[in-house]
């Protein structure tokens, strides 16, 4: 009989354990997202994302580091990405057996960092490691958003989701959960420029 009340004791403890954690606005953010590659196959990502960055007094903490992985389509590898603040996730796709993943610098400070592209992408392909290479190897050239692109703005429907995003959610993850897609075939070049580096143009977006 005491054995059962601990029991239960210890399980009321947890849920209310969890439900704080979900309540705080500053406890780090684990859940799967279902991403549909642009050739139609379905990925499962898992994702962590940590809230550590700057903010105003007063405010929550901003994203910070943040990671998530998934098993290789064909191989069945487990392939991480690790990121710290700087960029955030647009696109996953592949190139024959290849992983590539579309980002965008997330901040002013982070454009600069990366040299100010115009337009605003950089491109990862994984070879054994992320290496980056030019956005103009992009091997899908009109592309939908297909996965969570902010955690913050993410949170109530991932926490609403039961931490598990179908495929559809992230299909519609940026723009207030419109249909999010990039024409690179509008593109003729990148360029890096530290002169327009506040005013990044992104007329490559359909809506």
């Amino acid at each position: 009989m005491k054995s059962k009340y601990i029991t239960q004791l210890l399980s009321a403890l947890f849920l209310l354990v969890a439900l704080a954690a979900c309540s705080n606005p500053n406890a780090p953010l684990k859940w799967t997202e279902d991403v549909r590659l642009p050739d139609g196959r379905i990925v499962t990502l898992t994702r962590y994302q940590e809230f550590k960055g700057p903010h105003e007094l007063g405010d929550t903490p901003s994203e910070s580091d943040y990671w998530f992985e998934f098993k290789h389509p064909d191989t069945g590898e487990v392939i991480r990405w690790q990121s710290d603040r700087d960029l955030r996730t647009l696109a996953l796709m592949m190139d024959g057996k290849v992983p590539i993943l579309l980002t965008r610098p997330a901040f002013g400070i982070s454009m600069r960092r990366y040299k100010c592209p115009n337009p605003p992408y950089l491109l990862f392909r994984f070879e054994g490691a992320w290496k980056q290479v030019s956005v103009e190897q992009i091997p899908v050239k009109r592309l939908r958003v297909n996965m969570t692109f902010g955690a913050s703005d993410s949170r109530k429907l991932i926490e609403s989701s039961q931490h598990r995003l179908t495929d559809k959610q992230t299909s519609n993850s940026e723009d207030d959960h419109r249909p999010f897609i990039i024409n690179f075939s509008l593109m003729k070049e990148q360029t890096f420029d530290y002169e327009n580096c506040d005013h990044p143009r992104n007329y490559l977006i359909e809506k």
